[in-house]
């Protein structure tokens, strides 16, 4: 079995903040196991925080290939 990670390990891995993590385990788009009485401790697979990164990756190609639309004219500004 792998190692699991912390919470603290997640977040170096992701560059991010200890408590954005949290964020993303109260919104449930991370998988996390709770160890121990009550709340219980979170820990982390590392193939979980894999599959988060990959549902995260945006292509740049698939956006530029977007036809922009024309801004609606915002009839309260004048130009």
């Amino acid at each position: 079995m792998n190692s699991l990670l912390t919470v603290e390990d997640v977040a170096e891995r992701l560059a991010c903040s200890a408590s954005l993590v949290y964020q993303l385990v109260d919104a449930g788009k991370i998988a996390v196991h709770r160890i121990g009485n009550g709340r219980g401790t979170i820990r982390f697979r590392p193939e979980d925080v894999e599959e988060y990164l990959a549902a995260c990756r945006q292509d740049r190609r698939a956006k530029s290939s977007l036809v922009q639309q024309p801004r609606p004219r915002l009839r309260h500004i004048s130009v």
